[in-house]
C-alpha cells in the first residue's frame, strides 16, 4: 500500500492532511487570534463635544432635564418607548425594547437647575454602558453646551475592534446632538 492512500488519519496524503484541511485550519485559527485580540482591546471610551447655543440657560436646561425634552433634539427608537419615574430632574427616564436597536434604559442622574445634567445609558440589561454630563455655562451670546460621555461596551471581543472608532464617531454624534438642540432652539425663539 503506497503512503499516499494509506487511510489511517493523519497519514501523508490522508484527507485529513490535504489543501483544503490546512486552508480551514489556517482560517479557523485566524479567526481565534483576532477573538484573542478582540479581548485584550480596550472596552472603554470617551467623547465630548460642545457648541455656543444662542439662548439662555433658562431656555435651554427645560430641554436636558426631561426625557421629552430629550425625545425633541435626540435619536430615539420610532417603537417601543416607555416613560417612566418623575417629568423631569433625577430620576426621570425613559426605557425602550426595539427589534432593530434592542432594549435599553435611559435615566437623569442628577439635575442642577441651569447648570448641569447627569445621566446614564444602560442597553441589552447592562451589556454596555454609557454615563453622560451636560454643563451649561454662559457666555456672550448665548449658553455654552458642553457635552461629555464615557461608556464600557462590555467584554465582547468584537466590540474591542469597535472600541477603537467608538471615541471618533461618538464625539461627532455628540456634535450633531447639540447642532440639533440648537437649531431647536433657535426655532423655538423665532416662533415666539
Amino acid at each position: 500500500m503506497s503512503a499516499s492512500s494509506d487511510p489511517r488519519p493523519g497519514a501523508v496524503g490522508s484527507p485529513a492532511t490535504g489543501l483544503g484541511a490546512k486552508i480551514l485550519g489556517g482560517a479557523a485559527a485566524f479567526l481565534l487570534l483576532l477573538l484573542a485580540i478582540g479581548f485584550l482591546l480596550p472596552s472603554r471610551w470617551e467623547a465630548s463635544a460642545s457648541a455656543l447655543v444662542p439662548a439662555s440657560a433658562d431656555e435651554v436646561f427645560p430641554l436636558l432635564d426631561a426625557p421629552e425634552g430629550w425625545r425633541r433634539w435626540t435619536t430615539w427608537p420610532d417603537s417601543g418607548v416607555v416613560r417612566e419615574g418623575p417629568d423631569r430632574g433625577a430620576g426621570a427616564s425613559m426605557a425602550w425594547s426595539n427589534a432593530d436597536v434592542g432594549s435599553g434604559r435611559f435615566t437623569i442622574e442628577e439635575a442642577v437647575p441651569h447648570q448641569r445634567v447627569r445621566y446614564v445609558v444602560n442597553v441589552n440589561e447592562g451589556a454596555m454602558r454609557t454615563e453622560g454630563t451636560l454643563t451649561l455655562r454662559a457666555e456672550r451670546g448665548g449658553v455654552r453646551v458642553e457635552w461629555h460621555e464615557e461608556g464600557d461596551l462590555g467584554r465582547n471581543p468584537l466590540m474591542g475592534y469597535w472600541g477603537l472608532f467608538m471615541e471618533e464617531a461618538q464625539a461627532a454624534e455628540l456634535a450633531k446632538g447639540l447642532d440639533r438642540l440648537a437649531a431647536l432652539v433657535s426655532d423655538s425663539a423665532r416662533t415666539r
